[in-house]
């Protein structure tokens, strides 16, 4: 029996072996394959496979490649990537892929992206439109031998690296670059190789940490959001004077930046300086973000005569979006940047190169260039575990009764001091809380009036 939890809005993860295993690796690779020759792929040539250094991401890419292969398709393996190169062979050989990653969760997690052609995100639950269950259809999940097919479909064996280098670099001008030392973190995952090849036609001297993939995650969590989780990269910058910093997820399609002065920067503070550079290159161009991401963002995409578009938080979503309104750029405060020569998806590798370029063109720090942008101040995001978060959203919502108020993604309240979103988890029963206001002293009254109000509902 499939365990319905690991099957979210737009992918598939679980705890290794007791959420998602072998078993669960073939279903769900026999699934994806009908589904690809019964919809928008009628007959696919092939799909490109991929995985991340997790200790359980082979023998789980094994049993996927199974289940493919017994549709008769044909599996073309790249081996250990990131999330973004399998996004590039998707896009530029124009085939459906799919990315054995767990991303930013920790080492006892696994799970799979599953993308149509061309970078083409669905909606997992599309894979089952049989049942009511994930994957229910009763000829994928049968372990009777009869349904097994005579044909299997071949594997090869490829390596996109330099198609992928090419790709990204053509991002920036190299020769532009101006000398700079950096300290990178690649998490211990599959960022770090990569890398190397990149920085190698860089004039940088950089400072590696956790270069070396190692499944275990032996010196923290794949998550640079997590503050616990960029000390090393902070201590390393402070200690010998750097002109900045970045840490990648463990898939490496998440990157968060950390000035000269040890200081972590808000990702919507890099959306907004990104923003800025992709509207001076596309003027009018339409830019797509979450609806947590700061007000700076909007005012800066204005500014610079750009569409802002507000969108629900999520991967998908954000990436849908700007490929339906043939947008320029899209942001998630959780380092998530979409780029449309991307083929709209995200990369990490992409946007540290872009800063890069931002740096060596404006000529000041880091530190100036996101105090230029400071605008205003927020709150961490806040989680809080509420059984039924709808019904708890609405009635926290009757305390805002006459304000400026939205739905689009949860609730939203507006004023002319502060604004707020309080949003169910796509993922599991957790409210999260998002707070931005002008200044420390009405940040903080609305964070303690509010948590005062959700209290309650804690116990």
């Amino acid at each position: 029996m499939l365990n319905p939890s690991i099957f979210r809005a737009y992918d598939v993860r679980g705890i290794y072996p007791d959420e998602l295993n072998e078993k669960t690796a073939y279903q769900i690779g026999r699934a994806f394959a009908v589904y690809l020759k019964e919809n928008e792929v009628k007959n696919p040539e092939k799909v490109v496979v991929g995985y991340d250094a997790r200790v359980s991401s082979p023998v789980l890419k094994r049993s996927f490649i199974e289940g493919v292969r017994d549709e008769d398709i044909d599996i073309w393996d790249i081996g250990l990537v990131t999330v973004d190169m399998v996004y590039f062979a998707s896009g530029h050989f124009n085939l459906p892929a799919a990315m054995i990653t767990a991303s930013h969760n920790p080492e006892d997690w696994n799970g799979f992206k599953l993308i149509k052609s061309g970078v083409e995100f669905f909606n997992i639950q599309d894979l089952c439109p049989y049942g009511t269950s994930p994957v229910g259809r009763e000829r994928i999940i049968s372990e009777k031998k009869d349904i097994l097919l005579q044909v299997k479909g071949g594997v090869t064996e490829g390596d996109i690296k330099s198609d992928y280098l090419k790709h990204v670099l053509n991002f920036i001008d190299t020769e532009a670059i101006r000398p700079m030392r950096i300290v990178i973190d690649a998490s211990s995952g599959a960022v770090g190789p990569v890398l190397e090849l990149i920085l190698e036609k860089l004039p940088l001297e950089y400072l590696p940490i956790n270069f070396s993939p190692n499944g275990k995650f032996p010196n923290h969590e794949p998550d640079p959001t997590k503050e616990k989780n960029i000390t090393d990269l902070k201590n390393a910058i402070s200690a010998d004077h750097y002109h900045f910093g970045c840490a990648f997820d463990g898939d490496g399609d998440r990157i968060i930046f950390v000035d000269e002065r040890g200081e972590a920067v808000n990702p919507s503070i890099i959306g907004a300086l990104m923003a800025k550079y992709f509207l001076k290159h596309n003027p009018y161009g339409k830019v797509v973000y979450g609806a947590t991401v700061s007000k700076i963002v909007s005012d800066v995409i204005n500014i610079y005569g750009g569409e802002a578009i507000r969108e629900k938080v999520g991967h998908t979503f954000i990436e849908k979006r700007l490929k339906e309104i043939n947008g320029i750029f899209g942001i998630e405060t959780s380092g998530h940047y979409f780029f449309k020569d991307n083929f709209y998806a995200d990369s990490g590798i992409i946007s540290f190169l872009v800063m890069l370029d931002i740096l060596s063109n404006e000529k000041k720090s880091l530190s100036v260039l996101v105090s230029e942008l400071s605008k205003y101040v927020s709150i961490p995001e806040m989680n809080f575990k509420i059984t039924k978060p709808q019904e708890f959203i609405k009635k926290i919502a009757q305390n805002f009764e006459g304000y400026d108020i939205d739905w689009f993604d949860g609730l939203t309240v507006r004023t002319s001091d502060f604004w707020l979103n309080l949003r169910p988890s796509n993922t599991e029963p957790i409210v999260r809380l998002n707070i931005e206001a002008k200044n420390e002293l009405i940040l903080n009254r609305v964070k303690d009036d509010l948590v005062s109000t959700i209290r309650p509902f804690l116990k």
